[in-house]
């Protein structure tokens, strides 16, 4: 998985797509639903739909689907307002991989 968190602290949305199914995952599931686990990595678009959100003492967190997953992953959300609800990753500490979401708004792109 050392590819996947690379990608995160780059601020890259990479997947594990099954050679079987074709299926996506982000985060990436080595084994894929479909029981394979012949796959390979590929890098999407880092864009989300927020699902659900949340938040609490320790921050606000959603569940959001990215463009061309075929899962859903929980994530932070960063600088999000209440009625925002579409985001792209954003880059983390590489020695604290975390998946954070930052508003998409015009010019953010």
């Amino acid at each position: 998985m050392t590819r996947w968190i690379i990608g995160l602290s780059e601020g890259k949305a990479i997947a594990l797509k099954c050679n079987q199914c074709e299926k996506s995952s982000f985060p990436p599931q080595r084994i894929c639903d479909c029981s394979s686990s012949k796959n390979e990595w590929i890098e999407l678009s880092g864009k989300a739909n927020i699902l659900v959100k949340t938040s609490g003492v320790d921050g606000d967190f959603a569940i959001a689907k990215f463009e061309g997953s075929d899962n859903s992953a929980v994530v932070s959300l960063k600088g999000f307002k209440k009625d925002e609800m579409n985001g792209k990753i954003s880059s983390c500490d590489p020695s604290q991989p975390s998946l954070n979401l930052i508003p998409i708004k015009s010019g953010n792109e």
